[in-house]
């Protein structure tokens, strides 16, 4: 397929994506300009690969795959180029709690916090976390990384206690 026979497909791809392809490269960088340029590589990576794009999954699929391995070998370069350092989800949980105890029905979910937590995390953690965060099921957030769907069903919980605790939020018991 030449470039301009999936022109349409790449524009309709932006229409239905584009807010979810930017929401979730922010969890890959936290400095503005570099999130802007992370942005333009995930679009110049995804209209290259939509050439290749078969349907074999569903395309909302292909754009996170595509963006996920973008933000992971960004993230790669990071690491080697910053003195930045990401932290495993054992070190993150042992971290003492941000903020004071407040009732859940009170207290708003502050974004940057949030996201502060996830830019701290380890790659691979982070990837699920904001996968996860975009409502990616299980299963899906597997076929995007690698891994079972049981370890990544695993890491969610494991990992939104732990930024509950560290957004001190205390989680009602089931």
């Amino acid at each position: 397929m030449n470039s301009t026979n999936h022109y349409p497909l790449y524009q309709q791809t932006v229409q239905d994506y584009g807010p979810d392809i930017a929401r979730f490269t922010a969890g890959y960088e936290r400095d503005p300009a570099r999130r802007r340029e992370l942005l333009q590589e995930v679009h110049l990576a995804l209209w290259q690969s939509l050439a290749q794009y078969k349907a074999d999954c569903s395309l909302r699929t292909w754009v996170y795959r595509v963006a996920h391995n973008v933000g992971v070998s960004h993230v790669q370069r990071s690491l080697r180029h910053a003195e930045r350092h990401s932290m495993t989800l054992e070190e993150i949980d042992s971290l003492p709690s941000e903020s004071a105890e407040i009732s859940l029905t009170e207290r708003r979910l502050d974004l940057q916090k949030v996201m502060a937590l996830i830019h701290r995390l380890a790659a691979l953690d982070r990837q699920v976390m904001l996968l996860y965060l975009e409502d990616m099921d299980a299963a899906g957030i597997a076929e995007i990384t690698g891994l079972s769907a049981r370890n990544v069903a695993t890491k969610v919980h494991r990992l939104k206690n732990v930024l509950a605790q560290q957004l001190g939020m205390e989680r009602k018991s089931a």
